[in-house]
């Protein structure tokens, strides 16, 4: 795992693999995002997904989390979202992605 300043945390159990997102995605994070989440796809657990701590993403971030969960899906492996954070729920909705990252509004 990494450190306290990561953007991500993963955590993994018997059955699901947990992805915490931080307060702040931005596109200095996503190579390193990318990289973390590859490792999530390696798996074949389910993932749940945690935003509610997300205070600011960008567009390359945003872009990013649409992948992954679109691949997670097309994998055939169960995505859930534990809790969504006001400000992810605002760019979901600005950006029409809702449906693609699974988040009811």
């Amino acid at each position: 795992m990494g450190n306290s300043m990561d953007p991500v945390h993963i955590t993994h159990t018997a059955d699901t693999t947990q992805v915490t997102l931080e307060a702040a995605l931005g596109i200095a994070d996503t190579r390193w995002l990318h990289e973390q989440l590859g490792r999530v796809l390696a798996s074949r657990l389910p993932v749940t997904l945690d935003g509610g701590r997300l205070e600011r993403l960008d567009a390359a971030a945003m872009q990013l989390l649409v992948n992954f969960c679109r691949t997670v899906r097309e994998r055939g492996r169960v995505l859930t979202w534990q809790s969504t954070s006001p400000a992810l729920q605002q760019a979901a909705k600005l950006l029409g992605l809702e449906s693609m990252l699974g988040i009811k509004s």
